[in-house]
C-alpha cells in the first residue's frame, strides 16, 4: 500500500499564504510604478535614428524652430526610446513613434521634445493616456482627453497619443507645447473618431472620481486573459472601490468570463459568499479581507472590487447594475 501523503500543518499552510501575499505585493508594486512612469521625470532616451519623423516631419510651430530631423521607432526598436515602460504601449496595440525636438526661437538651449504614438486604434490610444494619467487641468480646446502638468502636456486623439515635455517647466517652453499640440490635432488625419470609447461613459455618475476611467489592455487583476478591461474609482471608503466592466462578444462569453474570474478568485484564496439575488448570475467572495462581486449582463461583464466592507461593495454594484440596465447593453 502507497504511503499517504501528509496532510499541510496550519504552520505551513499560513506560511504559504504570507509567501503568496509578499508576491502578490511586489507584483502590485511593480505595475504601479510601471503605471506612473513620467517621462518628464526619468528623462528620455536618445533618439537613435530610424526611419523618419512621419507627421512632426513638416510640422509647423509658432515660435519654436526644430532642433533636428526627428526619428521613429517601431515595435522592436521602441524599447531603444523608453526603455522599461515599452511593455504597457506594446501590449495596448503600439504601431509607431515619431519623435522631434524643438527650440524657442533665438533660445536653442530651450527645447522641447514631441512624442508622437501611433496606436492601432482609438482604444488602443486611450488605453495609454489612462494608464499614464497625473492629475492636472485640462487644457481648452483640446478635448477631453488631454491635461497638462507643471512641464507636460498630454492628450489622445483617435488612434494617436501624444506626450510633449519641456526640458524645464518655463513660462515660453510651456506656452510652445500648448501651440505644438494644437497644431498637431490640427495635422493629423481624421480617419477614427477621436471619441473616448463608449464603455468610459457607462460608469455610474455619483461618487466617481473625476479622471479615474482606465482602460487595462492585457490581464487585469493579474488574470491572465483578462483584458480590455475598464475601471473607474469611487474614493468613498478605504480602501478605495473599483467598479469595473468590460463588454464581450455576447452574453454567453460574458458569463463564461464571471466565471473564469470567479474561479480565479478562489483559486488565490478567495472565500465565496452568498450572492445578491437583485443581480442575476453574480458571484461575491472575500479575499484577504476584501469583498468582490462579479456579475455577467448582457454582453458585459462587470464587477466591484476592493471593499473591506460587503455593505459598500453591494451598494456600487447595484449602482453600476442599474446603469448597465439603464444602457440596455
Amino acid at each position: 500500500m502507497a504511503p499517504r501523503a501528509a496532510a499541510p500543518s496550519r504552520a505551513q499552510r499560513l506560511t504559504g499564504l504570507a509567501v503568496l501575499i509578499a508576491l502578490a505585493l511586489v507584483a502590485l508594486g511593480v505595475l504601479y510604478t510601471q503605471g506612473r512612469y513620467d517621462p518628464a521625470s526619468w528623462g528620455w532616451g536618445s533618439a537613435a535614428p530610424g526611419g523618419d519623423a512621419g507627421p512632426l516631419a513638416a510640422l509647423a510651430v509658432p515660435g519654436l524652430e526644430p532642433r533636428e530631423a526627428g526619428a521613429s521607432f517601431d515595435p522592436a526598436t521602441l524599447s531603444d526610446k523608453i526603455d522599461g515602460k515599452a511593455e504597457l504601449y506594446l501590449a495596448a496595440g503600439f504601431q509607431r513613434l515619431y519623435t522631434r525636438r524643438y527650440a524657442l526661437k533665438g533660445n536653442p538651449a530651450a527645447w522641447l521634445e514631441l512624442m508622437l504614438y501611433r496606436m492601432k486604434d482609438p482604444r488602443a490610444a486611450f488605453s495609454v493616456f489612462s494608464n499614464q494619467r497625473r492629475p492636472g487641468p485640462t487644457p481648452p480646446g483640446l478635448g477631453p482627453n488631454a491635461y497638462a502638468t507643471s512641464n507636460a502636456l498630454y492628450l489622445a486623439d483617435g488612434p494617436w497619443y501624444l506626450e510633449a515635455v519641456a526640458s524645464a517647466p518655463d513660462a515660453g517652453l510651456i506656452k510652445g507645447l500648448d501651440a505644438a499640440a494644437r497644431a498637431i490635432v490640427a495635422a493629423l488625419p481624421k480617419d477614427q473618431a477621436a471619441a473616448v470609447p463608449g464603455e468610459a461613459a457607462l460608469f455610474p455618475p455619483q461618487g466617481l472620481k473625476p479622471g479615474s476611467v482606465v482602460l487595462l489592455a492585457k490581464d487585469a487583476f493579474g488574470m491572465a486573459g483578462l483584458n480590455q478591461i475598464f475601471i473607474a474609482s469611487y474614493p468613498q471608503g478605504a480602501p478605495e472601490r473599483i467598479a469595473w466592466l468590460a463588454r464581450r462578444a455576447g452574453p454567453e462569453a460574458a458569463e463564461q468570463e464571471a466565471a473564469a474570474y470567479a474561479r480565479f478568485l478562489e483559486t488565490n484564496g478567495g472565500r465565496m459568499a452568498p450572492a445578491p439575488r437583485a443581480i442575476r448570475g453574480a458571484r461575491l467572495t472575500e479575499l484577504l479581507g476584501v469583498w468582490e462581486l462579479v456579475w455577467p449582463q448582457g454582453s458585459y461583464v462587470a464587477g466591484v472590487r476592493g471593499a473591506e466592507s460587503q455593505e459598500a461593495t453591494l451598494e456600487l454594484a447595484m449602482r453600476l447594475h442599474k446603469r448597465l440596465s439603464e444602457v440596455k447593453p
